[in-house]
């Protein structure tokens, strides 16, 4: 009898670390599934941000700055899905570090163009953009661009 209890013991504890490791598996299967989710959601709000150029213009579109000076720059990228808007950082200035957004001015753009009007003329401006879904995304490669002559 004793046998036997030991027996029929010994196969419930099998049983129920089998049963538990089953569990631990795919609960940690969902919870991998949840951050990946949810950093893709995050950051692949960022995951275009390419500038496909930069060229000096004098109209203002949906993402114009509304500044007072000779130049602008308008500015085109890939679209990214999923987001509200963009959020277009400058400077005369550049952060040096890849991805940061620590810019002097921003604009924000619900269309992945962009102009920035108001730029001092003949002066060199670094540029980047972030995508924004309620949280924003790390900038894109910066772009350098000099304005025209006044």
């Amino acid at each position: 009898m004793i046998a036997m209890t030991r027996t029929t013991l010994s196969e419930r504890l099998v049983h129920t670390i089998q049963t538990t490791t089953r569990q631990s598996a795919a609960i940690r299967l969902v919870v991998l599934t949840v951050f990946l989710v949810t950093g893709s959601l995050i950051t692949g709000c960022g995951s275009g941000g390419h500038a496909d150029g930069l060229t000096s213009a004098g109209s203002s579109g949906d993402g114009s700055a509304g500044l007072t000076g000779p130049a602008s720059a308008t500015m085109a990228w890939d679209p990214v899905g999923g987001v509200w808007g963009y959020i277009i950082h400058y400077g005369t200035q550049s952060p040096g570090s890849p991805g940061s957004c620590a810019y002097a001015e921003s604009v924000f753009s619900s269309t992945p163009t962009a102009t920035v009007d108001g730029l001092a003329a003949n002066t060199t401006y670094y540029f980047a953009v972030s995508s924004y879904n309620g949280l924003e995304s790390t900038c894109s490669v910066e772009l350098t661009r000099v304005t025209d002559p006044a």
